[in-house]
């Protein structure tokens, strides 16, 4: 039995979260969800992770009825289209997108319709190589070290996410996270190694605390998030963050697309408010659901824009918005809307699992 009061107490504590008790409606999809990540002989199972969204659409209360045929209207879709997708909107990436009319369009009605939207975010290889750090801290325990972890963390990644092969068959080498006692020195070594020849990614500030950091785990007894883990796994699964966003909004209703492992995960739990069984969340057919539908659509177009993010550098990303269209700018002007009101309405309402490097970028895109 799973009290979800004691999954939400923690995060109540140290954030301001206004507006997280009300009753809203929140339906879901997700993009990216490549369900486990593991290291394998050849390197990771999935080349490139890409950033994985898990949102939607919000409302307070119940939501505006809506029918397919509504969809078909406002986004002028074809007769033969009989469930929406992203693909009916526009293709390619996050740029290309911007520049069609009906992701325009779209934009522009979820706005009027007075709806919010939702979305946690997550970097996968930046959440598998952050316990490197957290090792570390949690076992030195030096107050000071805690306060920069998010820098240390942000470092390390940006010298493992410069060459993803390179990363993982390193990581492959020590089985991570199930790197152990005996291996550890070697492990903590070839970072520190890996550091050196990347040096020129970090200011010079930075790549001292973090060589700071790995000349302090070489000296530690135990690394503790590095040893007795399952080898080579580095995410097993994707259940908690679905997890997370039902057990915060307690008092709201929770639509999900269909997900056979999510379900069983959850049903597993068996999943309690005190001592009542939590029934705050279903999982329906999106054909029959027009408003998952379209959260099927933001879910990807935010896949889309934090892939964006994630893979193009500050300068970049610059150059790329002073050559947009007027349509591009448009649409980000409205997408910038509708998540700013919604982070109004409730910060809980987006999460970020991500690099604070992709952080900045998603403030030089979004402005927050």
């Amino acid at each position: 039995m799973t009290d979800i009061n004691d999954l939400r107490a923690p995060v109540l504590a140290i954030n301001n979260l206004p507006n997280v008790d009300s009753n809203y409606t929140m339906h879901y999809d997700e993009t990216n969800n490549i369900r486990r990540l593991h290291l394998t002989p050849n390197g990771l199972n999935v080349r490139v992770p890409q950033c994985f969204v898990l949102g939607g659409i919000a409302h307070r209360g119940a939501p505006p009825l809506l029918g397919f045929e509504d969809l078909r209207t406002v986004l002028r879709l074809q007769n033969s289209t009989q469930e929406l997708k992203l693909a009916h909107l526009g293709k390619g990436d996050f740029l290309n997108l911007l520049n069609c009319s009906k992701i325009e369009t779209l934009l522009d009605w979820l706005f009027s319709q007075n709806l919010f939207v939702h979305y946690h975010v997550l970097d996968p290889l930046y959440w598998s190589i952050v316990d490197v750090v957290d090792s570390v801290v949690t076992e030195n325990g030096n107050v000071h070290l805690m306060m920069i972890a998010p820098m240390l963390k942000n470092d390390l990644y940006s010298i493992l996410r410069d060459n993803v092969e390179t990363t993982a068959d390193l990581l492959g080498q020590y089985t991570y996270p199930d790197v152990g006692h005996d291996r550890r020195a070697a492990f903590i070594a070839e970072l520190r190694d890996l550091l050196e020849i990347q040096r020129q990614l970090l200011p010079p500030f930075n790549f001292q605390m973090l060589r700071g950091l790995l000349q302090i785990a070489a000296k530690l007894d135990v690394l503790p998030y590095l040893e007795n883990e399952p080898p080579n796994v580095l995410i097993d699964g994707f259940g908690d963050f679905y997890l997370q966003r039902i057990a915060l909004f307690r008092n709201s209703t929770h639509i999900l697309d269909i997900e056979t492992m999510i379900e069983a995960y959850l049903r597993d739990l068996d999943l309690r408010d005190g001592n009542a069984r939590l029934r705050n969340f279903s999982f329906v057919d999106s054909k029959d659901h027009p408003w998952v539908q379209v959260s099927d659509v933001i879910a990807g177009l935010l896949g889309k824009f934090f892939g964006f993010v994630n893979r193009t550098p500050a300068p970049d990303i610059n150059y790329a918005r002073s050559q947009f269209t007027d349509r591009q700018k448009r649409s980000l002007k409205m997408l910038t809307h509708l998540i700013g009101r919604s982070v109004e309405e409730c910060p809980a309402f987006v999460h970020y699992v991500v690099s604070l490097e992709d952080h900045q970028r998603r403030e030089g895109v979004l402005g927050f």
